[in-house]
Parts: C-alpha cells; structure tokens; sequence
C-alpha cells in the first residue's frame, strides 16, 4: 500500500496498537505525527520510528479531552505539511468488568471523555480541512466489546465503544459527499498493556491465539489506502472469530 507524501495523525500512537499503526503508516510512506500525552514514550516512540524509516515521524503532545489541546496540535500539523489525509482515532481508556452497580460516575465520565468525546474533539477539528480538501481518511478504533456487551471489560468501556460504532456510520453518511471515508476497526483480544491485566477466556476464540498489535494496524493502513476507496461506515473485525457477523 502507498501512502507516500500522506499525513497522519494517530492519537495515543506511542504504544499499543497505536504505536504498530504509527509504524505500518510510515511503512507505508506517510508522514506519521504521534500525538498523546506522555511527552517522553512519545519520544521514544517517534526515535524507534526514524530508526526504521528516517524523517517519518514527529510527535505532539495532546490531551483529546481538551478542545484547545487538539486544536493547537492539529494546527501545528497542518501549518507543517500543509495538508492533512489521515485521523487515526485511537487514544482510549478501559475498566476491566465489574458488577455494573459497582461503577464510579467519575470513572465512567473519564471513559466516556476519552473514547468518545475525544473522537468528537479530533474530528470537528478536521473537518473543515477535509472539506477544504474535499478529500480524507478516518478511522475509530472501537472493540469487540462494543459489538457483544463487553466478556472483560466494563460497561463504560462497552457502551463508549457502541457509540464509537454508532458515530462511524453517522460520520460516514455526512462526510462522503466530501469524498471523505470513515470506517472503524473493532480489536478483540489483542496484546497490548491494557489488555495485561484481563482474564482472556481462550476458548472463545476460534483462532485459538490472542492478536497482536500488528494484525489491527494492519487493518488500520488498509483502510487509509486507495484500496479502501469505496469502503465507508464500515466496523472491521479483528477479533479471531470472537464475534462473527
């Protein structure tokens, strides 16, 4: 796939899944900005990155809950390269399950703020640049537990994740008459530091393996190719047959 001369943003893209996106873009030919929180993985993220594909990678710190936070930081970007193609949306927080009367409003805000209401932050941010463009690529990283109520995770989690499904389509069926493609991707069990702590029931899993980061990025770049021209408001299932449609 060749993304050469793109540009794309891929929040908490210094680890996880969002570091092997970051990586499979750049793999590609795109310029890869890093944006998250934590200032020093970024760093380190975006020097591993130039390792591999030098100039590829630059990094900004961002907080999605914060209107000015995304704002500056996507301005930054664009004033840089001009032009912006690419919004991987995949900066999350997860509570593992628990008896739903068990759950904290304040924590359940928190969840909802940065799976949800940090996708609304980063997309009407560039909109207008896709519009003025009249071209683009979005792509939310949901879950599995959106699709099935959640097997180890909390109903926070379960329900901010539905809502990222659900503004998919909404956002897909808005933006195409600006040639705009917005699809997401829904991981299963996958590898990665917030997935460390859960009790994976394997036996669900008809692969029989829990995924790696990897194999989600993987989906992620296709979808920001051409060879997802025709392919909008769409979930990608990347489960290991967890949840079959």
């Amino acid at each position: 796939m060749n993304l050469e001369n793109k540009v794309a943003i891929v929040t908490g893209g210094n680890q996880g899944i969002g570091y092997a996106t970051a990586v499979s873009l750049a793999a590609a030919g795109a310029n890869v900005v890093i944006m998250a929180r934590n200032t020093k993985i970024n760093r380190e993220a975006v020097n591993n990155i130039n390792g591999l594909y030098p100039g590829k990678a630059s990094a900004e710190e961002l907080d999605v809950t914060s209107k000015v936070s995304v704002k500056t930081a996507f301005e930054r970007v664009y004033q840089e390269f001009g032009h912006l193609d690419i919004l991987v949306n995949n900066a999350g927080i997860c509570n593992l399950s628990q008896p739903f009367e068990n759950i904290d409003e304040d924590k359940w805000d928190q969840v909802m703020d940065v799976n949800l209401k940090g996708i609304l932050n980063c997309v009407k941010t560039v909109i207008p640049i896709f519009k003025k463009q009249n071209s683009g690529k979005i792509i939310n990283v949901a879950s599995l537990a959106g699709e099935v109520g959640g097997i180890a995770t909390s109903a926070d989690y379960v329900a901010s994740k539905a809502a990222v499904i659900g503004l998919t389509k909404s956002l897909a069926r808005y933006l195409g008459q600006y040639n705009v493609n917005v699809n997401a991707v829904a991981p299963g069990f996958i590898a990665t530091e917030m997935t460390k702590e859960m009790s994976i029931p394997m036996n669900v899993i008809p692969l029989g393996c829990v995924g790696k980061p990897q194999d989600v990025a993987d989906g992620i770049t296709f979808l920001a190719s051409e060879r997802a021209r025709y392919i909008t408001g769409t979930t990608l299932d990347i489960n290991g047959g967890v949840f079959m449609k």
